[in-house]
């Protein structure tokens, strides 16, 4: 068998002797003449169109002190190089060929918005260059850019932020190289992002560095005297400079936040509220200080979790002072509701207009429920219940051994119950003398019911405060509802 495989072997061998290597006799043809340095085009009115790609591959890192985001990815660009066309029946049909990047011209792009100086411009020296015969060149390189960006931490930490990554030619103007696409703006020609190796892209990674990669853009605008502009502009083109914007769309990932912050400053809201419904002024009093230092407490931790402070405020952090302003004002409410109280003469009574307001409003029934009282008099001296003369006969009662003297007494109760008189002979000196006993009343016991308890009246200053007391909860609570969703939604 070993005989029949010769004549095969032979005639490949023979073939790759007489056919030369067409792929490097092509690269030297090409490359004879050329010059890198010189634009590829045979005259030097036409503008070369570069089509730019970016994919991205990971986030490194966010900086919230410097705003700057440190991104890894590939870049591919492609553009028709007119010196690097042949017809592929000349050699062998070849119809593609790759040469060393850095054999052949380039575009010399450069990251306009870098945060270092070592990353400005962009090289694409990693990979051989794919050349078509029609002169259409695709070059790639990998890329770290540490860009700069501008946040917004007005809803931290449900916040969004934009990191654009601005890349255009730095030695040519716009009538020389233009860096638009031909498909324009669609949605292919966005970066693309994967963060991890998934083939079947089931289970995409989308968090890294505590953000999540949302969305990425891409838009192309031409920078000049009056801006950046997306329309092709007239007149000058050499005043004009094509600019490639992509960017990627971050948002914080913070899933702790609703038990360590949110919950916290509702409680302490809803502290605010509920001294409102106590009576006691002194209790009332002591439950805002305590609601005071509480938030003090969740102040200090909120401080250290907000980001730097750069444009305008959180609105958790105008939750916050919000919220302790409201404190201190229902302190201050309290704090005059008793002195108010001990100064005042006791029959002062607001306006019909006030007191005449909760019908008017239909709050009726909120102004009739009693609020909690922490009044030692009223806590103490409590009314004890009525006993039920029915227990005494229950079987309960009745378990015992039974007493002598009890049923002596319950004897002579008997006899003096009965009907009629009873006559008593009694031994005297006459035998005839008879003594009459009437039936003798039972003894009356004393009333053992409690004294009245004397239960603290009302004054008319004071339910003039409780009213007061309750209109300013409704305020409250009003600018709580209203303020609450603004600044956690």
């Amino acid at each position: 068998m070993v005989l029949h495989l010769w004549p095969a072997v032979l005639f490949l061998v023979l073939c790759n002797c007489q056919n030369p290597d067409y792929n490097k006799k092509l690269e030297d043809t090409l490359m004879k003449d050329y010059n890198s340095r010189h634009r590829p085009v045979k005259s030097e009115s036409t503008t070369v169109q570069v089509s730019v790609y970016l994919g991205i591959s990971h986030v490194e890192k966010v900086d919230e002190h410097e705003q700057t985001m440190l991104v890894h990815g590939n870049l591919w660009a492609t553009w028709i190089d007119e010196y690097l066309v042949w017809t592929p029946k000349d050699y062998n049909d070849t119809l593609k060929i790759n040469i060393d990047s850095w054999r052949i011209w380039q575009p010399a792009l450069a990251l306009y918005n870098s945060a270092r100086g070592n990353s400005w411009h962009l090289y694409m020296h990693g990979l051989p260059a794919m050349i078509s015969s029609n002169g259409r060149v695709w070059a790639s390189g990998s890329f770290s850019f540490h860009v700069t960006c501008r946040f917004d931490f007005t809803a931290w930490p449900y916040d969004e932020q934009e990191c654009p990554i601005v890349i255009a030619d730095w030695v040519y103007d716009l009538s020389r190289v233009n860096l638009s696409d031909p498909q324009g703006s669609t949605p292919w020609n966005k970066p693309t992002v994967r963060l991890n190796y998934d083939p079947t892209g089931k289970n995409e990674k989308k968090h890294v560095a505590g953000w999540e990669v949302r969305d990425t853009w891409r838009r192309h605008c031409y920078w000049g005297p009056s801006g950046c502009k997306e329309e092709l502009p007239e007149g000058q083109p050499e005043w004009y400079w094509s600019l490639l914007e992509f960017g990627v769309k971050l948002k914080r990932h913070a899933p702790y936040f609703g038990l360590t912050i949110v919950m916290p400053t509702i409680i302490t809201c809803l502290l605010t509220l509920s001294s409102f419904w106590i009576d006691t002024s002194s209790m009332a009093i002591a439950l805002i200080i305590f609601n005071v230092l509480l938030q003090g407490l969740f102040g200090w931790d909120l401080i250290r979790e907000l980001p730097p402070g750069s444009g305008s405020i959180p609105k958790i952090v105008s939750l916050y002072g919000f919220n302790l302003s409201m404190t201190t004002i229902a302190f201050i409410i309290h704090v005059l509701s008793q002195f108010f109280e001990s100064v005042l003469p006791d029959d002062l009574e607001l306006p019909e207009t006030v007191t005449s307001l909760p019908e008017k409003l239909r709050m009726g029934q909120l102004f009739q429920v009693k609020g909690l009282s922490f009044d030692p008099q009223l806590l103490l001296n409590y009314t004890p219940e009525e006993e039920d003369p029915s227990e005494f006969n229950s079987p309960i009662s009745s378990i015992g051994p039974p007493n002598a003297l009890d049923e002596e007494q319950a004897e002579d109760g008997s006899r003096r119950n009965t009907d009629g008189e009873t006559l008593i002979p009694v031994e005297t000196g006459s035998p005839s003398t008879v003594i009459s006993l009437s039936p003798v009343p039972p003894p009356t016991e004393s009333s053992s019911a409690p004294p009245e308890k004397d239960t603290p009246e009302i004054t008319k200053t004071s339910h003039s405060l409780y009213v007061i007391r309750r209109i300013l909860f409704c305020l409250f609570f009003l600018m709580y509802v209203i303020a609450v969703p603004i600044c956690l939604l």
